[in-house]
């Protein structure tokens, strides 16, 4: 009796503990706090580009330039400056321009020229730059402590000709290096800084309604002409296929008339 007292107690502790567990696994693990996620990293070293297509009517294609160029001058505390500017007076007129300012100076601009033409098209593209600025930067300290090193160098090097020589072809070629690099590095800062607008001014939807048949009219000549040599060249092909579907057509007649010739005797 003992015995299965002890085996019921055995059984019913161990069911306890089975439960216990049950529930400790069915519980929902607790949520990670804010602290524990980990950060998302943002990079701080892009550089945006964006694009502006406006369209206008023909005349004024040029009236719109010189607003965007206007609105350029008065942003000239946003570092604004006009780095392309192209137009074209064919047939369909159309300009293009490419701004480099800082963001607020940006969004002033597209801000002016929305309000002025229609925007057909606007799109925003960003490049990272945080690697090649880091790289540039690296570069950087390297060539200056090399540079405070040959320095030192040459110092102790006075009296000897030949190793002051080679000291300082060295310490040219590494002052040569170093001023590229800076350039570089100040390049890529200054377009992580700025921003980069490219506006596209076409007039292809507002044309007058006279144009196209005023431009088709002075073409009637050149297309007169065109048609004129396209045929004279089609006329010069066709003459030795001609004569030769001649030659066939006429040997095939007399081969015919010979074999009709006995039948009909007969």
């Amino acid at each position: 009796m003992k015995r299965l007292l002890f085996c019921f107690l055995i059984l019913t502790v161990a069911q306890g503990c089975a439960k216990k567990e049950e529930s400790a696994a069915m519980s929902p693990a607790p949520a990670m706090t804010q602290a524990q996620e980990p950060a998302r990293k943002v990079s701080s070293f892009l550089a945006y580009e964006h694009s502006l297509s406006v369209d206008t009517e023909e005349q004024k294609v040029a009236v719109v330039l010189e607003a965007a160029q206007s609105a350029c001058r008065e942003a000239a505390d946003e570092l604004c400056t006009v780095l392309e500017s192209r137009v074209s007076s064919g047939r369909a007129v159309s300009a293009s321009l490419k701004f480099r300012a800082k963001p607020n100076g940006i969004r002033k601009m597209i801000a002016a020229l929305s309000k002025q033409v229609e925007v057909t098209n606007q799109s925003t593209t960003a490049e990272d730059l945080e690697a090649p600025i880091a790289d540039a930067a690296k570069k950087l300290a390297m060539l200056k402590d090399y540079r405070s090193k040959l320095e030192a160098l040459r110092g102790r090097a006075s009296h000897d000709i030949d190793a002051l020589i080679k000291v300082n072809r060295e310490l040219a070629q590494v002052q040569s290096e170093l001023e590229a690099s800076e350039g570089t590095h100040a390049h890529l800062v200054q377009r992580v800084e700025t921003e980069i607008l490219n506006v596209f001014i076409r007039s292809v939807e507002h044309r007058a309604f006279w144009r196209p048949i005023s431009l088709a009219i002075a073409d009637f000549g050149g297309n007169l002409s065109q048609g004129i040599s396209a045929a004279i060249t089609g006329i010069a092909f066709l003459i030795p296929w001609a004569i030769v579907l001649a030659a066939v057509f006429w040997s095939g007649r007399k081969l015919w008339r010979r074999r009709k010739g006995p039948k009909a005797s007969a």
